[in-house]
């Protein structure tokens, strides 16, 4: 394997060295020519369409594949993202504690965005400079996080990634993808579900998938070499089409990296009925006798506000992936239960204090009783009195024992947060993470990781923290590159991070000071196997 890569570096080096520095790179696809731009040593080709443009009597139905490409494009700007609300969708309940987190952010992703548009089926493709058909890079497809309501491929710089696996003499190319979001993306209810519309989301991108199948080859890709990777929803994503039409990946790819997102239970489109119904009754449509056909034909500014019409925290459990029987078949922990997933290797990693955002909107609880109240209606809807004081004897009140975690009691900003926070993190993330583990770890290739790193005041590692690092780029990128070209994330160079068995669940540790270290994966277990037991009775 080793001795392949470095025939293709070769290959690519001196397809570098033979092209003129002032030629534009340019791809030739069916019967077309995109031109895209060279920056720095990275080819960028940018707003090219996977899908028709799902507009018209395309909205809201299934993403077609295109046509025939045809005449000349200028690929060097980035397309629109899909429709959204762009406005800051984090309450502003304990805002200010996020300050610090939101500022480093915004500094490692300050790429300049697009507009938005109903039309945005684009991706857009970086590929180490001078890279040609035929060398056969190794492929990442990005999938963008943001709750399946905002992000889109322009938020990123996928030069980022390729400048970092040509350092580490292991070329990749990166695809970096938009799916329809919010109502466009995932409209639930009976006339979704009787038209094969649910999770368009989804299945735009397992169209893109199998745009890269017919076309990365022109980019100079590996089309049998393709990793799908994400970040919360964009994990979710990953992890639900791994879990699509059986198990079987249709050859559509070959490895997954995914952070701090897992299938949990779902809703199922029925249960969704008054999100579709709220949304018809907030335009012209309330009286229509076909509501959907009315739908696609509102012009798009009503459509848009209709959507918008509710707070922005109540959307977030409105425009989500339903149970379908269609492109999820049955409650997902059921199909890891069955068997019912891809067999391919993977990663899955979560941050220490993934709970810490979310508690944040819950400093209203004070006292344990509004915490069990909290439990039984919110976070496990329907849970006995006598479930509650189980998690309550796992997962006690004392600041020293909740999250951010290894904190003492700094940071306690109200009696019950670090609890909650301990809580949160571990119904909707570590509890999934293993539970994820435990039903695949034996069939295939699992790594898994937890990162410790950037602990900040008051919220510690929080949910996407580790983002700093692998889109840093730092030394979890090296990590990730290495998988994608090896399906392995071990380079031959530092600790050797083992994979995840259930034997021996070991992970791979990111420290504050940003070294590795190997660690059990056992802490809290007895309190994770409560919350997941209860989570599968009692989904949210």
């Amino acid at each position: 394997m080793f001795g392949m890569c470095f025939l293709a570096l070769c290959i690519l080096i001196g397809s570098v060295l033979s092209t003129s520095a002032l030629a534009p790179p340019s791809v030739a696809l069916d019967e077309a020519k995109f031109i895209g731009k060279r920056v720095n040593n990275t080819d960028q080709y940018l707003g090219i369409p996977f899908a028709q443009p799902p507009v018209g009597n395309l909205r809201f139905r299934l993403p077609q594949p295109l046509e025939t490409y045809q005449g000349t494009h200028d690929a060097t700007s980035f397309a629109p993202f899909c429709p959204q609300d762009i406005s800051d969708v984090i309450s502003s309940g304990g805002a200010s504690f996020l300050d610090p987190f939101q500022a480093a952010f915004l500094d490692t992703f300050s790429t300049a965005i697009a507009n938005q548009s109903e039309d945005c089926l684009y991706l857009d493709i970086y590929a180490p400079a001078g890279t040609k058909p035929g060398v056969n890079l190794p492929v990442v497809m990005w999938i963008t996080f943001g709750s399946f309501l905002w992000g889109g491929s322009s938020f990123f710089d996928g030069s980022v990634i390729v400048e970092r696996s040509v350092q580490n003499h292991e070329p990749v190319i990166l695809v970096a993808i938009n799916h329809r979001l919010n109502a466009f993306g995932f409209l639930p209810g009976q006339q979704a579900k009787d038209a094969g519309i649910t999770n368009l989301g989804l299945r735009d991108q397992r169209q893109a998938l199998r745009w890269i199948q017919q076309y990365i080859h022109q980019f100079g890709g590996d089309h049998s070499r393709v990793t799908i990777w994400g970040a919360n929803t964009g994990s979710i994503s990953a992890a639900f089409q791994m879990l699509n039409n059986g198990g079987n990946s249709e050859g559509l790819f070959s490895g997954a990296w995914m952070h701090s997102g897992f299938p949990i239970p779902l809703n199922t489109y029925s249960e969704l009925q008054g999100t579709y119904d709220i949304l018809v009754n907030q335009t012209s449509c309330q009286n229509s006798t076909d509501s959907l056909d009315c739908l696609r034909q509102l012009p798009y500014e009503e459509l848009y506000e209709a959507m918008l019409a509710a707070p922005a925290a109540q959307r977030f459990g409105r425009w989500q992936v339903v149970l379908d029987n269609d492109f999820i078949a049955e409650q997902p922990e059921t199909l890891l239960q069955q068997g019912k997933i891809a067999r391919v290797p993977f990663v899955v990693g979560c941050t220490q204090d993934e709970g810490t955002d979310g508690a944040l909107n819950l400093t209203s609880i004070t006292t344990d009783n509004e915490t069990a109240a909290w439990l039984m209606e919110e976070g496990l809807p329907g849970i006995p009195m006598s479930a509650v004081e189980e998690i309550f004897a796992l997962y006690p009140s004392d600041p020293t024992d909740g999250s951010p975690f290894d904190t003492g009691d700094l940071y306690a900003i109200t009696p019950q947060y670090k609890r909650l926070a301990a809580l949160v993190g571990d119904i909707e993330y570590h509890s999934q993470r293993r539970f994820f583990l435990n039903h695949t770890a034996g069939h295939q290739g699992a790594w898994s990781f937890q990162s410790k790193e950037f602990k900040f005041p008051f919220i510690g590692a929080i949910d996407l923290s580790d983002m700093l690092n692998i889109w840093g780029p730092g030394t979890l990128t090296d990590r990730l590159v290495s998988f994608v070209t090896h399906g392995n994330p071990n380079n031959g160079t530092g600790i050797n991070w083992p994979q995840w068995t259930i034997s021996a669940p070991h992970q791979l540790n990111i420290q504050n000071d940003s070294s590795f270290t190997i660690e059990p994966d056992t802490f809290r277990a007895a309190g994770m196997n409560l919350l997941i037991s209860l989570n599968i009775q009692f989904p949210e």
